[in-house]
């Protein structure tokens, strides 16, 4: 057995707790976008302590849709009769895998408007910078999927294209599949890089969270393509209406990117900044007066 197929989801135990890889990729992403973040909001003069509290709304209730978008397609798998005890915590059990990113990040856009109407911030212009970072931590995320041996790809039977990371050996079907784990990981990275460039220099406000979830849906519908897991709902006509329906989005993203820049060119705005936006003025705090002796 090649050494793919031995991995295991377990990272390591403390008696009767275990950690799996899983669990260890997610946080450590979120925490590597969470930096990032930080240091790049800092030139709209959102502070440390504000980004901090972005990710203690949006983060909890973008895992929770997460979850309860893999859980409803795969509902045959969680909501047996009797439901029990044990039936509910395997179905809260994300420490085991299984999240959808597709429902994650429209919990986690409620999460950024809530934090935006208690701290007064424009959500877009942050999203604008943020929302790139969540690609890298995608990326990350997805040597998750390696361990617990998912995501994978069609069967691979040519010899020649049996080696990592073009293909992947899944121990339970005991075969080599397409590593579609690492070709999203390979293109997230590329769109982080991308996008990184792109929102540092082009000043139109919403072009980065377009860019996002254009880039995303793109690498999720050519993703759809290759992909051998199906979830119990995921027929052949579920299959192409996510894959449609990601192209579709992608689509209409580009196409508002373009309105957004013409609309800024007609209006005689400065577009592209080669060394970078300037950054916005620092907010600085009226000095109390001193009392005069």
């Amino acid at each position: 057995m090649h050494w793919t197929g031995k991995v295991t989801p377990v990272a390591f135990s403390i008696g009767d707790f275990t950690v799996a890889w899983y669990g260890i990729f997610i946080t450590f992403a979120m925490v590597l976008a969470l930096v990032i973040s930080i240091r790049r909001v800092k030139r709209i003069n959102v502070s440390s302590d504000d980004m901090l509290m972005l990710f203690l709304i949006a983060i909890p209730l973008a895992v929770i849709a997460a979850r309860l978008g893999y859980v409803i397609s795969n509902y045959k798998d969680y909501f047996t009769s009797p439901y029990d005890w044990d039936a509910f915590v395997k179905t809260i059990a994300i420490w085991k895998g299984g999240l959808t990113i597709m429902w994650g990040v429209p919990g986690g856009c409620i999460g950024a408007l809530i934090w935006a109407k208690i701290y007064k911030k424009d959500v877009i212009k942050v999203a604008d910078i943020v929302l790139p970072t969540v690609l890298l931590a995608q990326a990350i995320g997805r040597w998750g999927n390696f361990f617990n041996q998912e995501l994978y790809g069609q069967p691979v039977t040519d010899p020649n294209a049996q080696w990592f990371p073009l293909a992947v050996f899944i121990a339970d079907e005991g075969g080599w599949f397409q590593a579609t784990f690492f070709y999203e990981m390979v293109l997230n990275v590329i769109g982080f890089f991308l996008l990184s460039f792109l929102v540092r220099r082009l000043d139109v406000k919403g072009f980065g969270s377009l860019a996002y979830f254009g880039w995303y849906c793109m690498v999720r519908g050519i993703m759809e393509i290759f992909r051998a897991e199906t979830s119990t709902i995921d027929d052949k006509m579920g299959f192409n209406t996510v894959m449609v329906f990601c192209f579709v989005v992608c689509a209409i993203c580009i196409g508002l990117i373009i309105f957004l820049i013409i609309r800024k060119k007609k209006r005689g705005g400065k577009l592209f900044y080669k060394n970078g936006i300037p950054p916005l003025p620092s907010e600085k705090k009226p000095e109390s007066e001193e009392l005069s002796l």
